[in-house]
């Protein structure tokens, strides 16, 4: 592949297109034209800089199909008959054999679960619905694993990353699409559909902080002294995670059951560890005295914008969660004689 810091350049000859013929270049990601010339003696030259690898549509004014081009800043030539674009060759671009394989070896999977899906829906009959969507399923593994087979043959190219695209629809899981996207390297995990994947994580990671079942999330705030305090501190504890506020009412109210809770268990591995929403710090502490609270507090004092509280999607107060030795929620929002009871189960 001629690669370059300069651009890309696109030379092209197609029997059967008319001089003056405008050609242009699409981006199929946002349908905006990157390049256009017109055609002179059945050629013509397209010249431009594109920021990432990307599919892009080759199209030709007065003619309905295009030549789909998977480039990035390179040189390729593409020729045939403009008649018979489905059948263009395309010579010098790396990216495009990647891409003409994976619709080898992809698209009929992709095609067919496109037909049976639409039928799965409008099926009446139970048993046909059943026999539809067995085909469906085994479609969509056998798809997965040709995606699966691609990735590991072409760990380095852009069009794996494009294929994990198009195929995450279909993943069973995030870790699925995780573990995928973490086998790629290079140049597959650059670029726009790379950082598409690496948002989708994310987004999902986020999303499922705080749930029940997941990792806690690590976090440091400072305690009343001002010393840095974090939740990882407290692992190979069963620790109590209570998000409260001075100004709390109900909150208030709660504290003295919380008090009961760690008095009875805190000599059987569990503590509490108190994230306060306050956001003066005098009646912070002093309402850390009034109630009795003699375990571990921190606070940014930030009020509703306290990062841990926003980290876990807190949004009203008192809330809690309970975490294993391991690190793992077991628990959300145990209250009054819930809470007791959670604990004496755990820690008889």
């Amino acid at each position: 592949m001629a690669q370059s810091t300069e651009g890309f350049v696109i030379k092209g000859s197609f029997t059967g297109l008319k001089d003056s013929t405008t050609v242009f270049l699409m981006n199929e990601s946002d349908g905006k034209t990157v390049a256009s010339d017109i055609v002179k003696k059945g050629a013509f030259t397209l010249k431009g800089k594109i920021a990432d690898p990307d599919l892009f549509l080759l199209g030709f004014s007065g003619f309905k199909e295009g030549v789909e081009v998977f480039i990035h800043n390179e040189s390729v030539n593409i020729f045939g008959d403009v008649n018979d674009l489905r059948n263009a060759k395309i010579k010098g671009g790396a990216l495009q054999e990647d891409f003409l394989s994976f619709k080898e070896k992809i698209i009929p999977y992709i095609d067919r679960l496109r037909v049976v899906g639409p039928l799965i829906t409008s099926e009446t009959n139970a048993a046909k619905k059943d026999s539809l969507v067995r085909d469906y399923n085994s479609l969509k593994t056998q798809a997965l694993q040709a995606t699966t087979l691609f990735t590991k043959s072409k760990p380095a190219s852009p069009i794996s990353s494009f294929l994990l695209v198009v195929m995450m629809p279909g993943m069973e899981s995030l870790e699925d699409l995780e573990n995928r996207y973490n086998q790629l390297q290079g140049p597959a995990k650059k670029g726009l559909y790379a950082r598409k994947i690496e948002q989708v994580i994310n987004e999902s990671r986020m999303a499922q902080v705080g749930k029940v079942g997941t990792q806690a999330v690590d976090f440091t705030q400072k305690d009343v002294d001002g010393k840095p305090i974090s939740l990882s501190s407290f692992k190979g504890k069963y620790v109590l995670v209570d998000f409260w506020a001075s100004w709390c009412r109900p909150c208030r109210a709660e504290n003295p059951n919380v008090v009961n809770a760690y008095n009875t268990y805190k000599q059987k591995n569990f503590t509490v560890l108190g994230v306060s929403l306050d956001q003066a710090k005098p009646n912070w502490i002093q309402a850390i005295q009034a109630d009795n609270l003699t375990w571990t507090h921190v606070s940014d004092l930030q009020y509703w914008n306290n990062a841990v509280a926003q980290l876990y999607h807190i949004q009203s107060i008192p809330a809690n969660m309970l975490i294993d030795p391991t690190g793992k929620i077991i628990a959300r929002d145990l209250r009054g004689e819930d809470l007791n009871r959670k604990l004496s189960e755990l820690l008889k």
